[in-house]
């Protein structure tokens, strides 16, 4: 596995207690079939996440409704159609591209994604979820099943005062760029670094100073 994948994987799990439940959209229970009603549209999702689609269709142990597409002994990967969002990938894709063009790198289009679960024995044991887009179905496959990751763009949910915000990892390994940025909900760069970090910096700087 490569030295990508653990330090991402490193982040992930150290934003476990950070993941708020308004992050997540939950499909209610499943109500008997009226007889006299007209027929049943599949349940969605009710919770939604800044008043739109919900940014994520996952059950009450955040997990998908799909099987993954594969899997290991630590993550699992899922498509992301009908996983996350169309509005939010979307968002998610426009936000990589206006990132990866600070370095000229390629664009993603959002089709090519998927959701990467890692499971955690931590707190209530729910896996760490992040979104990874990729510029084509080569890159897709060396990440996801290779030994190495040509290009990544790894997007990690931050919640904080119910507000959303994204960290962002931008590699190409070719020409030796790694790049991390955090956004706000509104698609501004508030720092070059992860979220946590950057909100943990701020607040420590903000604390008063103790007197003696």
């Amino acid at each position: 596995m490569n030295t990508l994948r653990f330090s991402v994987l490193s982040v992930l799990l150290g934003l476990q207690c950070l993941w708020l439940a308004p992050a997540w959209a939950n499909d209610p229970p499943p109500k008997p079939a009226d007889s006299h009603s007209a027929p049943a549209k599949a349940d969605k999702p009710t919770r939604t996440f800044e008043g739109q689609e919900p940014l994520f269709y996952f059950d009450s142990k955040r997990r998908p409704y799909i099987e993954p597409f594969h899997k290991n002994d630590e993550e699992e990967f899922f498509v992301c159609r009908g996983v996350i969002g169309e509005w939010f990938r979307q968002q998610m894709a426009e936000e990589a591209n206006m990132l990866a063009a600070k370095d000229g790198l390629n664009k993603v289009t959002g089709s090519t994604c998927a959701v990467r679960l890692v499971a955690t024995h931590h707190g209530k044991k729910l896996p760490i979820v992040s979104v990874e887009l990729y510029v084509n179905s080569s890159v897709m496959r060396s990440c996801v099943l290779g030994d190495s990751c040509p290009q990544s763009r790894t997007v990690i949910m931050y919640v904080l005062d119910k507000t959303l915000y994204r960290s962002y990892f931008i590699t190409d390994q070719e020409r030796k760029i790694r790049r991390t940025y955090c956004l706000d909900n509104k698609s501004k760069i508030l720092a070059k670094e992860e979220c946590w970090h950057h909100f943990f910096d701020k607040a420590a700087k903000e604390s008063p100073k103790d007197k003696h």
